[in-house]
Formats: structure tokens, C-alpha cells, sequence
């Protein structure tokens, strides 16, 4: 992949405590959200990636104004050399999840550097990218994960081990966000040379990509150029501590179960209380096994038959549960290839909420899904193949307002 360093923007002291400035990412932000991160502060960071329009204005040329301002008040500054920004996050539960922030290009030459690990359900991309082009700055970085055996947590955990961090941040769950700095083009080269003829998966953030893809090709921005790049936190796939969460499944309308059953190697009949003790025991059964609940019936713990996959699964995901999920079980209860992207299927992250959509009959049939390892990850993606939508969930997210790129900087 096409590697640049690039003259990051940040906070500079007078903006305030990081823990008030910093937000979640912009799809995580509801209105609700919004208005109460925006009353942290004047300078908090979801005032540009969820603006809202003074009087009768327009939200994005808010958001470059405003901008504007936090520069010429010395509120934001920026750095006088292209960098490379390495992002450590001290896990709440123990441990450090090591990244490396810069830009990746997204330009012809790139087209094959990128790969989508999953299918994507369609979200609009007009409004991301109208605010790209009225600030011409790529606000939030995305998480990349690069095939690259573990040598670039390696080189960040050597080059990070004595230095001090720019700025320390906590997020909601207890994370603590810290970035660094690297301006010496030596140091810069070691992670240019490393990643330069590696392949990097997208993680999080496949929407936030195709707009940049698609901003530089609609404007011919010039390849090796922040405006025709990504701002991205790079990930070694091989890191410790990668944690893949499953999105689990509602269903909302009725399934042919006719032939279903049949499609598991065993079934347990489960007695539980709660889709999260449901979701626990799934985590904990062998594998691949999956959390099933139709309404009117009781709940069971299915362990999956890989050799009922069809020809056209993802063979490399042959044993995940999401997969054999889709296909076949899925397939032979009715529902098409489309049901995926069109609402028939409902993406939950809370197995509790769940739990309470098939008790209240807001979804007809229930399907837990286990964490997915990385070694997994990694061997479901290695040929290019793409899993279903809503595969994984990778924690803890990144936050927005550490570090973020203008289209015009300078870059090495």
C-alpha cells in the first residue's frame, strides 16, 4: 500500500481537557448524541463531523467556518512537518492495541492495495462526501488491518516504548486513546518500506473509504496527494489484542423451517435467561455453533455443519458461523441473497435487545453469533473473499479528534 506521512492538525492546549474535545465516530452519533456532545464544549469535535446549521445556513460551510475560526484563534494548529501518528489504546480490561495513523492512498495505482473483507449494507454517501468537499479535510480516521505478521505492532511497540504522548484521551468505556508522533524521515521510511508491497483489509470503515475514493476520482486529484488518500489507523491482523465482536441477527418475517433443523450436526435446548447469558454459552460451545430462537418455540444452541455449505460461500470462511449462518441456513429457510441489504435482516449488537425483538414479535427468528478470532479473520479474507454484511465488530472503536488531515498538506 501507498504510505504518506502528512501534516496532521490537532488541538493545541487552550482548546480545552481531550476528554471534552474527542468524539465518537460520526456513525455512532445520534441526534441525541449530538446535542449532548456538542454542550461539552464550543471546541468539541462532533461540532464538524455532525454539524448543525446556524439559522437558515448550511451545516457543512458551518463546519469549514468554524474551522476556520478554531485556526485563526490558535484553538487547532498544526504540525510544520509531514508526520506519521502512532495511536496506542490502553484497553480497559488490560492490555495495548497498537496502531499507526497516516494516509493510504486511494488513487488507480492503489486500486488493489485495499481489500472489503465484508459485503456492505447500502448507506448514502452524498452527505459524507458534500462535507468533504466543503471542508477539503478528512476528519476521521478509519481502521485498516494490515497483513503484515505482527511486524508493525513490533516496530510501534519499539518506537513508542520512551516517548511521551501528544495528547491521552478517554473514551465512554474506559479506553484511553494516546497518540504520538514520528517527523524523522529515516523513521518514516522503516513504515514506508514495511507496508509498501503489503495488502491491508478494511476493518471499520468501508463507507468513509469509498467517499474518499470516490472524492478522488471526481475531482482528479493527483496520486500521492492528501486528497487522494485516507486517513487511516493501520492495525498489524496478527496484534494480541484485536477483538472481534459478532453482530448478531433478527429476522422480520417468518422462515420455512422445513429441512432447517436438519442443516445442524446437534442441537441443545437452552434454559437460560437473557439474549447476553444466550450469547455467552454460544461463545463458550464449540465452534462453529450458533444461538437459534423462533418465535413461538424455545431456544437452542446449534452446532454448525461446515459440509453444508454451498459452492458459492466464501470457502475460506467455510467454518465461521456468520457464514454457514447465511448459507445455508438461511438459504434453505427462504431467504434470498438480497435479504441481507434490504431490511428482511436486522443487525443487533445488543444480544439483550435482541432477545426482547423476538419476545415482542418485532422480529420472527433469532440468531446469536460467537466472537471471531483473528487467526479466523485472517484466514476467511486471505484470498480476497468478502463475508457477509455486518461480519464483525471491531472494538474498541477508534475516536475522532486525536489527529486529522487537510486535503492541502503537505505529505512525505
Amino acid at each position: 500500500m501507498k504510505l504518506l506521512a502528512f501534516q496532521g492538525y490537532r488541538y493545541a492546549a487552550k482548546a480545552g481537557e481531550p476528554d471534552q474535545l474527542v468524539a465518537p465516530p460520526f456513525d455512532q452519533i445520534d441526534p441525541v448524541l449530538r446535542d449532548r456532545l456538542h454542550a461539552r464544549s464550543p471546541n468539541q469535535f462532533s461540532h464538524l463531523t455532525r454539524p448543525v446549521a446556524e439559522g437558515d445556513g448550511d451545516a457543512h460551510h458551518h463546519a469549514r467556518a468554524l474551522h476556520e475560526d478554531w485556526l485563526a484563534r490558535g484553538i487547532v494548529v498544526r504540525d510544520a512537518e509531514p508526520s506519521l501518528y502512532p495511536y496506542v489504546i490502553e484497553l480497559a480490561e488490560g492490555g495495548l492495541r497498537r496502531g499507526l495513523c497516516g494516509l493510504v492512498g486511494v488513487g488507480p495505482s492503489s486500486a488493489g492495495d485495499l481489500r472489503p473483507h465484508e459485503e456492505t449494507v447500502d448507506k448514502p454517501l452524498d452527505e459524507r462526501l458534500a462535507l468533504l468537499e466543503t471542508l477539503r479535510i478528512d476528519l476521521e480516521p478509519v481502521m485498516y488491518l494490515a497483513e503484515d505478521a505482527g511486524e508493525l505492532e513490533n516496530l510501534i511497540a519499539e518506537g513508542t516504548r520512551s516517548a511521551s504522548a501528544l495528547v491521552r484521551a478517554r473514551d465512554a468505556t474506559g479506553n484511553v486513546h494516546s497518540l504520538y508522533r514520528i517527523e524523522e524521515a529515516n523513521r518514516i521510511e522503516r513504515y514506508q518500506t514495511l507496508l509498501g508491497d503489503r495488502f491491508a483489509a478494511i476493518a471499520d470503515g468501508h463507507h468513509r473509504t469509498k467517499a474518499a475514493q470516490l472524492f478522488a476520482r471526481k475531482h482528479a486529484a493527483p496520486e500521492g496527494t492528501a486528497a487522494c488518500a485516507k486517513m487511516a489507523v493501520l492495525i498489524s491482523l496478527a496484534s494480541e489484542h484485536l477483538r472481534i465482536d459478532p453482530i448478531h441477527r433478527g429476522v422480520s418475517v417468518p422462515l420455512d423451517r422445513t429441512g432447517v433443523a436438519e442443516l445442524a450436526a446437534g442441537r441443545i435446548a437452552w434454559q437460560g435467561k437473557g439474549g447476553g447469558d444466550l450469547a455467552k454459552a454460544v461463545a463458550e460451545s464449540p465452534q462453529p455453533s450458533l444461538g437459534v430462537w423462533f418465535q413461538g418455540s424455545t431456544p437452542e444452541i446449534w452446532k454448525l455443519d461446515p459440509k453444508q455449505i454451498s459452492a458459492t460461500a466464501p470457502r475460506g470462511g467455510s467454518t465461521l458461523p456468520v457464514v454457514l449462518l447465511h448459507d445455508p441456513l438461511l438459504r434453505v429457510a427462504g431467504l434470498e441473497r438480497r435479504s441481507a441489504t434490504d431490511g428482511t435482516i436486522r443487525y443487533v449488537d445488543d444480544p439483550e435487545r435482541l432477545f426482547e425483538m423476538i419476545e415482542t414479535g418485532e422480529c420472527q427468528a433469532g440468531f446469536w453469533l460467537p466472537p471471531m478470532s483473528a487467526a479466523d479473520f485472517a484466514a476467511a479474507t486471505a484470498s480476497g473473499e468478502v463475508l457477509p454484511p455486518k461480519s464483525t465488530r471491531f472494538l474498541p472503536k477508534l475516536i475522532s479528534g486525536l489527529v486529522w488531515a487537510g486535503h492541502d498538506a503537505a505529505v512525505r
